[in-house]
C-alpha cells in the first residue's frame, strides 16, 4: 500500500475545530432536537414503579434487572394474594451476586481442566484469564442462581463496601484462581477432588470477608417491612426462607426464555445457541434463540401490554446523551463535527468488528405508541441511581432499539408455537470470544 503524502496534508483551522480541542466532545456534538422530540412520556406503562436502585462502582447490572423485574411480579403477587403492599420493595442483589462468585469460581476450575483437551486450548484459554471473575453475567446465570438459592429482601442481606466497590474484590479472586488452575494442572486426576474442595472452602472464606456470610436457601429469617395491608400502614413480619420467599413471588424463572438479535448470515433465525464455556451452575452453556428484531419489538410490546417488565441487554454507550439519558441514532453529531464516518458500519459489522456489544442489562417497563399504534419510543428502568438520566430512567427510540437492542427475557408464553419448538432443537455452538459472549 502506497504511503501518504504528508506535503499533501494540510486543512485551514476553524473554529470548530478549535471548539472541539478545548471541549468535550459529547456536549459539542449533541443534537438537541432528538432530546426534545423525545420527551418521558409513555401512554403505556408496567405497574407498579417501584424506587430506582444503584449498583454503584459494579458490574452488577444483570443482577439489578433480574431483581428489579422479580419485585415488580412479587409486588403483584403480594398485592394479590396476601393484600399487602410493599412500595419500597427490593430485593438483594449481593445475595445472588454471593451466589454466583461462588460457583462461577468453581465452575471456571472445571472449565480450565476441560480447555486444557481443546485442539485451539490457546486460543480458549486467553478468552479465559482475559477476565475470569469480573461482575458481568447473563439471564441464564441469574436464572440459575435464583432457582438454587432462592431471593431475599434488601434489609436482610444488605451491599457491603466490596458489593458497591468490586474492583479489588475481583483482583484478589481473579488472582487466585489463575493459582488455582495451575494447581489443579499439575497434580493427578485422583487428587482433584479433594484439592478442589480446599479451594473452594478458601474462596467461600474470601466471599464472606468481602460480602458478609448470607443465608443458605432453606435457612430461616425474620422479615420485617412496612407495608399497606388493607389500605392500611402497618409494621409487618414475614417468617420465610430464600426459597420460601421466591415462593411467595409466584415468580417462576423457567417461566422466561432469552431472545436474541444476531443479525449475522453465519447465526440463521429460527435457530437456538448456546456460548460454549460460560456459566455458573449449570455446565450447558449460555443459550438463547435468535429472532429478527421486529420480533423482538413485538414480544416487548405484547409483554408490557400483560403489565410484566422484559430484562434486556444493549450496548448502552453508543448513541446516547448522557445527560438526558436519551438513546438515539445519531444524537451525536460526530460526522458533522468531526467527520467520522461509519457508513458501512451496519448492525450486523458492528458484531463482527466488536464496534458493537451488548455491554449492560437494563429492564423495558414502557412504551409511547401513537394514534397509528406506532411505538416511538421506549422507557427503560436503569440501575444507576436516581441522577442518572430522568430520574434514574433512560429512553430509547424505536429507532435505536433497531440498532443496539441484542437481547431481551420474556414468558416463553408469549411465544408462538414454532418459536416455542425452536426451544427444543439442538443447539448451534458459539465460541466463547464471540461478541455476543461478553457479558452484561
Amino acid at each position: 500500500m502506497e504511503q501518504v503524502n504528508l506535503n499533501q496534508l494540510s486543512v485551514p483551522i476553524t473554529p470548530l475545530m478549535n471548539s472541539v480541542s478545548n471541549n468535550l466532545l459529547s456536549s459539542i456534538a449533541v443534537n438537541r432536537n432528538h432530546i426534545t422530540n423525545n420527551p418521558y412520556l409513555f401512554n403505556n406503562q408496567v405497574t407498579p414503579s417501584l424506587p430506582i436502585t444503584n449498583q454503584r462502582s459494579s458490574g452488577r447490572c444483570w443482577l439489578f434487572a433480574t431483581m428489579n423485574l422479580i419485585r415488580v411480579m412479587a409486588h403483584q403477587n403480594f398485592v394479590s394474594n396476601f393484600q399487602t403492599e410493599v412500595d419500597k420493595l427490593e430485593f438483594s442483589q449481593s445475595y445472588v451476586y454471593f451466589w454466583d462468585k461462588f460457583h462461577r469460581y468453581q465452575m471456571n476450575l472445571k472449565y480450565y481442566i476441560e480447555m486444557l483437551e481443546e485442539k485451539n486450548s490457546k486460543e480458549y484459554l486467553r478468552t479465559f484469564f482475559n477476565d475470569p471473575m469480573g461482575d458481568g453475567g447473563q439471564w441464564d446465570m441469574a436464572k440459575a442462581v435464583v432457582k438454587r438459592y432462592g431471593i431475599v429482601p434488601r434489609d436482610i442481606f444488605p451491599d457491603s463496601f466490596h458489593a458497591k466497590n468490586s474492583r479489588g474484590m475481583n483482583y484478589i479472586l481473579t488472582n487466585q484462581l489463575k493459582n488455582d488452575c495451575l494447581e489443579l494442572k499439575n497434580v493427578g486426576a485422583e487428587s482433584r477432588n479433594q484439592l478442589l474442595k480446599n479451594m473452594m472452602k478458601r474462596v467461600y472464606r474470601m466471599l464472606v470477608s468481602f460480602l458478609g456470610e448470607p443465608p443458605k436457601p432453606n435457612d430461616s429469617f425474620s422479615w420485617t417491612f412496612e407495608a399497606k395491608v388493607g389500605g392500611k400502614k402497618k409494621v409487618v413480619t414475614w417468617n420465610t426462607t430464600p426459597l420460601g420467599l421466591l415462593e411467595r413471588t409466584k415468580f417462576n424463572p423457567d417461566d422466561y426464555v432469552s431472545v436474541i438479535h444476531d443479525p449475522r448470515t453465519e447465526n440463521p433465525y429460527n435457530n437456538k445457541y448456546v456460548i460454549k464455556y460460560l456459566g455458573n451452575l449449570e455446565n450447558r452453556g449460555v443459550g438463547w434463540i435468535n429472532l429478527s428484531i421486529d420480533r423482538l419489538k413485538q414480544l416487548t410490546a405484547e409483554s408490557i401490554r400483560q403489565n410484566v417488565p422484559v430484562w434486556f441487554g444493549c450496548d448502552v454507550g453508543n448513541n446516547w446523551d448522557r445527560d438526558s439519558g436519551v438513546h438515539h441514532p445519531g444524537i451525536q453529531d460526530f460526522k458533522g463535527v468531526v467527520g467520522l464516518n461509519t457508513d458501512v458500519l451496519t448492525k450486523e459489522n458492528r458484531l463482527r468488528t466488536f464496534a458493537s456489544l451488548p455491554n449492560h442489562a437494563m429492564v423495558i417497563n414502557g412504551f409511547f405508541e401513537d394514534d397509528d399504534k406506532i411505538i416511538k419510543r421506549w422507557k427503560i428502568e436503569n440501575s444507576w441511581g436516581t441522577k442518572s438520566g430522568h430520574q434514574g430512567h433512560l429512553l430509547m427510540t424505536d429507532k435505536w432499539f433497531n440498532e443496539y437492542v441484542f437481547q431481551i427475557v420474556v414468558k416463553k408464553s408469549l411465544l408462538s408455537n414454532k418459536e416455542r419448538g425452536v426451544l427444543e432443537m439442538e443447539p448451534r455452538i458459539i465460541q466463547p470470544w464471540d461478541p455476543l459472549g461478553t457479558l452484561a
